[in-house]
Formats: structure tokens, sequence, C-alpha cells
């Protein structure tokens, strides 16, 4: 396993991908993640209504929105869509209220093949977010799968033994916990801001070398059932930052 192979195992969905500081009090404490495949003939089209969503959130005071497209490596017709999610009482309410979201929706679902939605649990306790002024580009999503009852050890690991390395490389990173829509585990979001970052490897290999690396590996051994990552590249034209939306940016 390569020197980000051993990191993004641990620490690797959307605002950075999520935005920045802000008080705890005005902060979601929940994120909705969709992941979503596109038909290759119509992302334009996909596009299109993404963006008309984007204007309707906006103008309905959400803060941010983030939409992201993998970048060169696995399935390049798919997006990421993350978005503050203040309370589950907006899912009671039904869809067709409101005509203009609604017909946006319909046009999605004619162009897209697959579509799964996730809510995240924030863990701003171990994050080091994007700075309010920086706009996302290169960010490397990992969705670690972990055994149900060993969450806490999984977050031991990474708190004390990986995250720290990322901090010191001063590379900016969010997590969430998946709490609905599939298995128990966590998705880390890492700027990295280029293909270029790629080449000098993870920060806790540089730290650590591969033996120390792997040390900490040997931790999860139990803990971690399966990963998966892939980069994407944020889309500005589609998305919402906070700036945009005159709000104070959630943590996250």
């Amino acid at each position: 396993m390569g020197a980000w192979g051993c990191a993004t195992l641990l620490a690797a969905i959307v605002v950075g991908v999520i935005p920045a500081t802000a008080p705890a009090q005005d902060v979601a404490p929940w994120i909705e993640m969709t992941v979503v495949g596109v038909d290759p003939g119509r992302v334009d089209e996909f596009l299109a209504a993404q963006r008309e969503l984007s204007v309707l959130d906006r103008e309905a005071g959400v803060p941010w929105r983030s939409v992201s497209r993998t970048a060169v490596f696995g399935d390049t017709y798919r997006f990421l869509i993350l978005s503050p999610l203040a309370n589950f009482a907006r899912y009671d309410r039904d869809p067709a209220a409101d005509p203009a979201r609604a017909a946006a929706i319909g046009r999605i679902r004619r162009v897209v093949d697959s579509r799964t939605t996730y809510a995240l649990r924030t863990t701003p306790g171990i994050d080091n977010p994007l700075p309010d002024d920086a706009e996302p580009s290169l960010v490397l999503v990992q969705v670690v799968s972990v055994v149900p009852g060993r969450e806490q050890d999984y977050l031991r690991v990474m708190a004390e033994d990986v995250l720290p390395h990322f901090e010191e490389a001063e590379m900016h990173h969010t997590s969430g916990a998946l709490t609905f829509g599939g298995e128990s585990g966590y998705v880390h979001f890492f700027h990295v801001g280029s293909f270029a970052e790629l080449d000098r490897g993870s920060p806790m290999a540089r730290a650590l070398g591969a033996s120390g690396a792997q040390e900490v590996l040997r931790k999860l051994t139990g803990v971690v059932r399966r990963s998966e990552q892939w980069l994407v590249r944020y889309l500005p034209d589609v998305s919402i930052r906070p700036e945009a939306a005159g709000a104070d940016p959630p943590a996250g």
C-alpha cells in the first residue's frame, strides 16, 4: 500500500467541501450528502438543474451548498452534493408544495442513473476546515465503513495518531459520521488543492515513515471493514459559497 493509501485508509463527502468556522450554536449538526451517477449524454441538463436548485436555495437563505464532480479517476460522471441539514422535520413537507423546486428535481430525475442520499453527523472536534476566504478546488474523499460498535475506537486513532500529522502539514480537512443511508462509518474530505500534492505522499507517511504508518494501521485491525476513495473537483458555478449567501459559514 502506497503512502497515500496508508493515510487515506485511516483518514481520507461536498465545501471547502464543507465550509469553515462559525459560532457553535449557528452550526447545523447534520449534513445531507447525495452521490449521483449521471447519464453521460445529459450532464449539461443535470448541471443546469443543479444551478437552478442553488439559486432557489440561496433565495431561501441556505448558507452553503457544494456540488463536486469526480476528477480523472473512477466514475467521472459521479457528482457529490452536500448541504446543511438544520432539522429532519423538513422531510415531512410535501415536495410538490414548491413548484419551482419540484420542477428542477423532476428534470434531475430524468437524467440520473443512480442516486444515494446520506445523513452525516458533523464532527467539528476533529476538523480543520478551509479558511473562510479560501475557495475549494481538488478534494480527496474517503468513505470508511466501520464495524458497528467500534466507532469510538476509530475516532480515537484518527484524533491521536492520524489527523495531527495533517494539521502539522497545514492540510485542511472535514469529516462526517455516516448515520442514515448506509453502513456505519465516516466520510473524510481532504483538501489536496492539486494533483501535484499527491506526488508528495500523505502527511502521516512523511512524518512516520512506512513502518510507523503500518503501526497506526494495525490499530485499526478489526475496526475498519473497507474503504473507498476518490478525487472530486469543486464546481463553483453550481454551488453556493457562504459569502454569496450573505451568512457566516458553518463549522465543518
